[in-house]
């Protein structure tokens, strides 16, 4: 928070009641009463340079100006990213968020609008399988209730068979296009945290979609559109690893009973596909 409230200030924006609201992958901190979020990452950082981030924010604002269902950068300062302290804060505007405007159908149609403006990005992104990414986080992690040091090896294996199995190139996509990236506001929703943006093909954002089996997912999957629905399913391999890894990080920093019960379940998932 005192990193976030100095990055503000710096920027001219007047903070009297910080607030943190969400402290997960990312501490999310409404600088009141100001209309601005900052966005401190922490467990991405682990892996992801400053210059990871400043990317995150160049697409967004990218994107909001081709007016794409998109949260937007902070107007009128310099969204970021800031380092204040070792840490990485962007500053974001403020919106109208309410949970029970979501639609499912609306959802599907706006990540159909997304990916007709993430083609115009001319900017360069990773690739959705981010191996590289994996193994160097599994060589990070000690053997826990989370995953077992056999199941970290069989994690590993995973990782080298999907090494074989590319998916085919694609375009710019969102990378981690679940519900809870959705912020609902009276106007529609809007795509959030775009730190894992990815060149792939499109299937692999509706297999993040499709992958949480929550409630909506069928008629989400209609209202976009046509997709190849063999490819949902080559992609789901790439997405399991991606996630059962990374989980293990934001689990092990916040541990919660329902946190460790879905680290667990998405470990399982992943080891499905060790062959």
């Amino acid at each position: 928070m005192r990193a976030a409230v100095a990055a503000a200030r710096e920027q001219g924006i007047r903070v009297t009641e910080p607030r943190v609201v969400r402290d997960l992958t990312n501490v999310l901190v409404h600088l009141a009463p100001a209309p601005v979020i900052a966005r401190v990452p922490i467990t991405l950082a682990r892996l992801r340079p400053p210059s990871w981030f400043a990317r995150e924010v160049e697409l967004a604002t990218f994107l909001a100006a081709a007016g794409a269902p998109v949260a937007p950068p902070a107007r009128d300062v310099d969204p970021g990213p800031h380092t204040r302290a070792g840490l990485v804060v962007s500053l974001w505007q403020l919106v109208d968020h309410d949970p029970a405007r979501f639609d499912a159908a609306t959802a599907g149609a706006a990540l159909h609008d997304l990916h007709l403006a993430l083609a115009g990005y001319p900017g360069e992104l990773p690739r959705c399988e981010r191996l590289d990414e994996v193994r160097r986080l599994l060589d990070t992690l000690e053997p826990s209730s989370l995953a077992a040091a056999d199941e970290l090896a069989a994690l590993g294996r995973v990782c080298d068979r999907l090494a074989a199995e590319q998916l085919p190139a694609g375009r710019p996509i969102h990378g981690d296009s679940h519900f809870r990236n959705l912020l609902w506001t009276a106007e529609g929703p809007l795509w959030n945290d775009l730190e894992n943006a990815c060149v792939g093909p499109v299937e692999y954002d509706l297999a993040c979609l499709a992958w949480r089996e929550d409630p909506g997912t069928r008629e989400a999957l209609t209202a976009y559109g046509a997709h190849d629905e063999h490819l949902v399913e080559a992609a789901t391999p790439h997405l399991a690893l991606f996630l059962a890894a990374w989980t293990i990080v934001v689990v092990g920093r916040a541990p919660s009973p329902g946190g460790i019960e879905e680290a667990r379940r998405r470990v399982r998932r992943a080891l499905e596909y060790a062959g």
